[in-house]
């Protein structure tokens, strides 16, 4: 029992002894003592440390329990101190372990370092080996180099004593040479001052000629400025005017009859109002076909040629239901472009031509749209539409204002730049379908509808000449996607190239990478043919440089590398010619007019109750007008309408009942239609009361 205090040790041994005899001390207690059994005399009481004898079981049960609970202790002590010998002796292992295995790692490291240092000398032998190497080398060849400066010495001396001879034999014959030379001279120099003259004096002409017509142009732009804003003002007069004239004509139409009565008062004028405004319109449009100003074209910085001022493009159906719309009168309020252009960022929200689930509520872009046209914008105001790099429904705009209004011949002139912009585009802004600018722009050249809208008709010779430019289009996007990844390529110059220019493949060296839009990247190159500069998109070149052969390029940022199912490297080959995709387009279109593919359904009509969800109106006027409309006050004084007075209680008790009114209406309705229309004339020049009609 090594551990343990002196007294619980003591106190355990007294415990595994055997019994002892009850202590005599305890007779004191008041009662007899038993009487002794027979045998030899008792021994001494065993004691506990300190003096104190041990109990035994016949002892007092509350001394002996306290006995038992001590010892109990005692053994749970000794336990302890056992555990916490066998712990020290585990983690006294565990060092040992821990210590052999640092000893092993070190020796590990030395052997590491052993061969580091072995393979370092074995390097610098090398490149000692190499060095000696290099140095009997350059010597060998000094020793070359000096032999063939000798050589070449003497060959020179031998060459210049040959040109030294042919130079005196030539010197002869050129002296007799200049004398004529000198002669002929004199007298071409006569012709060539005599020429100078005339043309001296042509091109004092010349430009005199020019001024004149730079004058001319100058004072056509003003006299164009003028015409446009002249055709601006009316053409806004108009429009207002035209609202007015309907808002008169609804006032005056009467209530009584759906079709126009000749007996009815209300009828008559009603049809007297018609005739006056269809004659002041006929009259407006004989003098309308004297004057006749361009329409569309805007300043002198850009001319923009509308094709149709009367509707712009768009089908009748199509400009009724904008003109009536509330949106668009809205707009009318609109005066600059900065403003229409913030209305479209605030209220354009998709690029169909109507709203979702209606097809009589033009959509925000198109209200603003037709607005363009009614406004006039110029070619500058256009191209900050179509570059509008912060909204993508108002770059759809300019495109449409393009698609829409300008002439045929114009169309690939204007959209051709943005036919491989890879900016997405969504339909809509919860829309999960995506597409780019340049898709976009592709349908519009090459589709006849956009969505249920009819597209201004294009001649067939136009219609021939996109189909050759956007034949090889799909091609070329996957090629200014696949050189995504070689743009660290062509940012350095003297890369050798190879560009498609109209149609034809030619050899070229890159100068620089234009990043100026992230959209359409292009690379300048000079062209091998005539050394001139061009500005070429990432889709209509590849690389022929030998030094890039094999090289895999590395894709920007937030886009994924697409590998061709076919196999073809759009960054290193050319591809099918434009000639083969144009005709295998057409092959398609030929197909495509003989058999349909899918079915063509009509389109579900509208419930009740998606017809009552859907939006009705756009814009800021709109939005007012609904908050005006929806407002509700947080404290509303309720106030008690005044009663009414005894002269009022008797006129309302004298007036008719409702019931009646309703009997004597109808009466007169049926039997006083013809004497109301005779009276009406003898009662004309009498002013008779005010009267509100409802309805």
């Amino acid at each position: 029992m090594s551990g343990l205090p002196p007294n619980l040790a003591q106190l355990l041994a007294a415990q595994q002894q055997p019994p002892q005899q009850p202590l005599a001390g305890l007779t004191a207690l008041g009662q007899p003592a038993p009487p002794a059994p027979p045998g030899p005399p008792p021994g001494p009481p065993s004691l506990l440390p300190g003096g104190f004898p041990l109990l035994q079981p016949g002892a007092p049960q509350a001394l002996y329990q306290q006995q038992q609970g001590a010892l109990s202790v005692a053994q749970a002590a000794q336990t302890a101190i056992q555990n916490a010998q066998a712990k020290a002796q585990a983690d006294k292992e565990a060092q040992q372990h821990a210590q052999a295995a640092l000893e092993a790692a070190a020796q590990a490291q030395a052997q590491q370092a052993a061969q580091l240092a072995a393979q370092q000398a074995a390097q610098q032998a090398a490149v000692q080996a190499a060095a000696q190497q290099a140095a009997a080398d350059a010597q060998a060849a000094v020793d070359a180099q000096s032999a063939l400066d000798a050589h070449n010495a003497a060959t020179l001396a031998e060459l210049q004593a040959q040109a030294q001879a042919q130079a005196q034999a030539h010197a002869q014959a050129q002296a007799q040479a200049q004398m004529h030379a000198a002669a002929q001279f004199a007298q071409d120099q006569a012709h060539a001052v005599a020429e100078a003259q005339q043309r001296a004096v042509a091109q004092a002409q010349a430009v005199a000629a020019a001024e004149q017509a730079r004058f001319e142009q100058a004072q056509q732009a003003a006299q164009r400025e003028q015409a446009i804003e002249m055709a601006k003002r009316k053409r806004e007069e108009k429009v207002k005017e035209a609202q007015m004239e309907k808002e008169a004509e609804q006032k005056l139409k009467c209530h009584l009859h759906k079709k126009p009565n000749t007996k009815c008062k209300f009828c008559k004028r009603h049809q007297d109002h018609i005739k006056e405004r269809e004659g002041r319109q006929k009259a407006e449009k004989e003098e309308n076909k004297i004057e006749k100003t361009e329409a569309g074209v805007a300043n002198s910085r850009g001319a923009l040629e509308i094709v149709n001022t009367k509707t712009y493009g768009f089908s009748p159906l199509m400009q009724t239901h904008v003109v009536d719309s509330a949106h668009f009168k809205a707009l009318l309020s609109l005066e600059s472009f900065e403003q229409l252009i913030d209305e479209m960022k605030q209220f354009a929200e998709n690029i169909e031509p109507y709203m979702p689930n209606s097809n009589t509520t033009p959509s925000a872009l198109f209200a603003c749209l037709y607005r363009l046209f009614t406004m006039g914008i110029d070619s500058r105001q256009l191209r900050k539409l179509m570059d509008y790099a912060d909204n993508t429904y108002i770059r759809c705009a300019g495109f449409l204002f393009v698609r829409f209004g300008l002439t045929p011949d114009h169309l690939w002139n204007w959209l051709g730049e943005y036919i491989l912009d890879d900016q997405e585009l969504r339909p809509s802004k919860d829309s999960e379908r995506r597409t780019t600018i340049g898709e976009f722009v592709e349908g519009l050249l090459s589709q006849d509808k956009y969505y249920s809208t009819v597209l201004p008709r294009l001649p067939m010779s136009t219609k021939r000449l996109l189909e050759a430019k956007l034949a090889p289009i799909p091609q070329s996007r996957k090629r200014a996607k696949s050189n995504l990844a070689f743009l660290e390529v062509y940012r350095d110059p003297g890369v050798k190239v190879e560009v498609n220019y109209d149609g034809e493949w030619s050899t070229a060296t890159t100068v620089e990478l234009v990043e100026d839009v992230p959209s359409r990247l292009k690379v300048l190159v000079k062209m091998d043919s005539d050394e001139s500069e061009k500005q070429v998109n990432l889709g209509r070149i590849i690389l022929a440089d030998p030094r890039y052969k094999n090289t895999v390029g590395r894709m920007p940022r937030g886009r994924s590398r697409s590998r061709s199912r076919d196999g073809t490297d759009w960054a290193r080959e050319r591809g099918q010619s434009d000639v083969e995709l144009l005709e295998q387009m057409r092959k398609q279109d030929r197909e495509k007019a003989v058999c349909s593919s899918g079915k063509e359904y009509a389109k579900k009509p509208l419930g009740y109750k998606a017809a009552c969800a859907m939006p009705r109106e756009q814009g800021a006027a709109s939005n007012r007008l609904m908050e005006e409309e929806t407002f509700v006050p947080m404290k509303s004084a309720r106030r008690r309408s005044p009663s009414p007075s005894k002269q009022q209680e008797a006129e309302f008790r004298k007036a008719p009942s409702a019931e009646h009114q309703a009997r004597m209406r109808q009466l007169f309705e049926k039997y006083g239609m013809a004497k109301g229309a005779d009276i009406a004339g003898s009662r004309a020049d009498v002013d008779g009361p005010d009267v509100m009609r409802f309805g």
